[in-house]
């Protein structure tokens, strides 16, 4: 299925991102890269549709293959790398993820009806329910609408790809995701205005904190302001350079850098490569990614990535 799956994503110009009820995103890339230590704020679905994804997190790693998903938690970093399929000759993925208030509402809906148990492992070879309840969310978020009908019809597919996690047993980290912690907060408010000179202070008063009691929750979570605002930056940096669009110039300003060679060494220490080395092994022209002959009949609907 994860086949069919790919000819109808490949066949379009690009995904589209609802981010009021959750996003989606298709990454492809002609050319093996490795990318370090990249944060995810929210919890996230990865669906390896062609190559291989090897993944290392912690004192742990994982390879993923065509048709293997992979769940991420909030706060996690990873060190991935995308190996192009020798036949296809490119990578591709789809990335589901759940901002909190999809996350809040699905825990009080279903809480009574999960499982006591759920396997741990963020590897999952997904059954047929599964890759039917995928297939059937990205087919939901292909349609042109743009009503709220529309995007409950989107939500309860998403509700239901989760739903189907949890009958086959897998997927602890995604749906036992506890939302609403303070790391999350400062992200949240630290995404108000990336650029913005940010300091503990300036956040605590958002959250109507003091300083030092926003530093000591932070701590209690493992984590500290100074690693969250880099992490951000970071992040969104990531985000506008695989959009491939945004000069490098534009991308450093808008992170709160405002000297692009400053950025652009903070990056490449980061992730372990350039900006514009990993703009190079993403961007293609969309005919590079059309199914080859022979394979299913390519999907006609609009999509935009997340």
């Amino acid at each position: 299925m994860h086949e069919t799956l790919l000819t109808q994503l490949l066949a379009l110009p690009h995904l589209t991102e609802r981010t009021f009820v959750g996003g989606a995103a298709l990454f492809r890339f002609h050319q093996r890269v490795q990318v370090q230590r990249t944060p995810y704020f929210v919890p996230c679905l990865i669906a390896v549709l062609a190559g291989e994804k090897h993944i290392k997190t912690g004192q742990h790693e994982y390879v993923c293959r065509a048709g293997d998903w992979f769940t991420v938690n909030a706060g996690t970093e990873i060190t991935f790398t995308n190996v192009p399929d020798p036949d296809k000759g490119y990578f591709a993925a789809v990335v589901i993820a759940a901002d909190a208030s999809m996350l809040q509402r699905f825990r009080q809906r279903y809480a009574s009806v999960l499982p006591a148990r759920l396997d741990g492992d963020p590897q999952i070879q997904p059954d047929e329910n599964c890759r039917k309840a995928l297939a059937d969310y990205v087919g939901e978020i292909l349609l042109p609408h743009h009503d709220k009908l529309s995007d409950a019809l989107v939500e309860l597919r998403w509700e239901a790809l989760w739903l189907a996690l949890a009958r086959q047993g897998v997927g602890r980290e995604l749906l036992m995701a506890q939302p609403g912690r303070w790391r999350e907060r400062v992200v949240w408010a630290i995404y108000s205005n990336v650029a913005a000179d940010w300091r503990a202070d300036d956040v605590a008063r958002k959250l109507a904190l003091s300083e030092s009691s926003l530093r000591r929750r932070l701590r209690d979570e493992g984590t500290s302001f100074s690693e969250l605002l880099n992490d951000v930056r970071m992040e969104r940096a990531l985000g506008m350079v695989l959009d491939g669009h945004t000069p490098i110039q534009r991308v450093a300003e808008a992170c709160g850098y405002s000297s692009p060679s400053r950025f652009g060494a903070a990056f490449r220490l980061r992730f372990g490569l350039a900006p514009l080395a990993l703009r190079a092994s993403f961007e293609q022209s969309p005919t590079d990614f059309l199914p080859k002959a022979g394979t299913a009949e390519r999907a006609t609907a609009d999509m935009q990535n997340a």
